[in-house]
């Protein structure tokens, strides 16, 4: 962890911190630098306690630059997802074409 000794109003102060460091969760080798993109709903719990509701969000998978695979500015997916979305496609272009 990283100290920087600081003065502030006339008091001297040690801030500790700074961002943590994670590691890619497909690589395992590089640190993480970006988060996945894809959009997914989970079921969390609602008000009442056996009342569940939808939520919408993304995966925010952490990632490297080297697994992220882009989708447009500022959009990334993880390895997992990349996959699933060209099997979402090839599904839609078979039902299109009735195969």
């Amino acid at each position: 962890m990283r100290c920087e000794h600081v003065k502030a109003g006339g008091h001297d102060a040690i801030i500790c911190g700074g961002p943590k460091k994670r590691l890619c969760e497909f690589c395992k080798r590089q640190y993480a630098t970006k988060q996945c993109d894809f959009p997914i709903e989970r079921l969390v719990k609602g008000r009442y306690p056996d009342k569940m509701v939808r939520r919408k969000g993304t995966c925010d998978a952490w990632m490297c630059n080297a697994c992220a695979v882009a989708q447009g500015p500022n959009v990334d997916y993880c390895p997992p997802h990349e996959r699933n979305k060209l099997q979402i496609m090839e599904a839609r272009l078979r039902s299109r074409i009735g195969a």
